[in-house]
């Protein structure tokens, strides 16, 4: 890769902003893994849970979850975390680095900047034919026509192999832009060996639980 992405900023950031939601996506050492449950359609609280765990990844598009609150596997998982035998090769933060450090450098050959990797936040990521990564980094433009500053920085890549394809690169929105994106309620839940809707969500009203953006209800199916 590009001398400008490979080299890293040998200063630490300041305080990394809170995400919505009031945790923060800083870098932490990884946590002791745990055996995350499976998804359990009669189970009251992996319904809550799902529903907390969309709310954040759609609020943040993706970007920002806060996985210690929870105790099921979600179709997407924190990369930082991964499950058991998630990769033989390589360590899961050599794969987030790669990624990161590939995300920055088609940045810059397509926008002219010349931005260098800081300091690492928070890596998601989904199966789809390859690998779907969404990261959340500190970097530094040295092009800056002002003193070089660190700012956060999000971009979504996937990568299968040699490929890769980078979908978006942007700044974090600040916390008013994340507030006012507007998330709709969960697709209904199919039955595991049918196409019949066995959960359906809707918005929260008044008399709900206030913890809770949506509320869920079984069809019989």
């Amino acid at each position: 890769m590009a001398d400008s992405v490979v080299a890293e900023v040998n200063v630490r950031p300041l305080k990394i902003a809170r995400y919505h939601g009031g945790f923060e996506g800083a870098s932490k050492s990884i946590i002791k893994k745990r055996d995350l449950k499976s998804r359990k359609l009669e189970d009251d609280e992996y319904l809550r849970q799902y529903i907390q765990f969309y709310y954040q990844f759609q609020k943040s598009e993706g970007f920002a979850v806060d996985w210690d609150r929870f105790d099921y596997s979600f179709y997407t998982k924190s990369l930082d975390n991964p499950p058991r035998g998630f990769c033989n090769r390589r360590s899961a933060a050599e794969i987030v680095r790669e990624v990161t450090l590939l995300a920055i450098e088609r940045q810059n050959e397509a926008k002219g900047t010349k931005l260098v990797l800081a300091e690492h936040i928070q890596a998601n990521y989904q199966f789809a034919s390859g690998l779907m990564c969404w990261l959340s980094f500190w970097a530094v433009d040295m092009n800056s026509s002002t003193v070089p500053e660190s700012k956060i920085y999000q971009a979504k890549i996937w990568q299968r192999g040699k490929e890769h394809e980078l979908h978006l690169f942007r700044l974090k929105p600040t916390d008013e832009e994340i507030a006012s994106v507007e998330v709709e309620p969960p697709s209904p839940m199919l039955c595991e060996d049918s196409d019949e809707e066995a959960v359906v969500f809707a918005r929260a009203g008044p008399e709900d639980d206030p913890r809770l953006p949506f509320v869920f209800h079984r069809t019989g199916a």
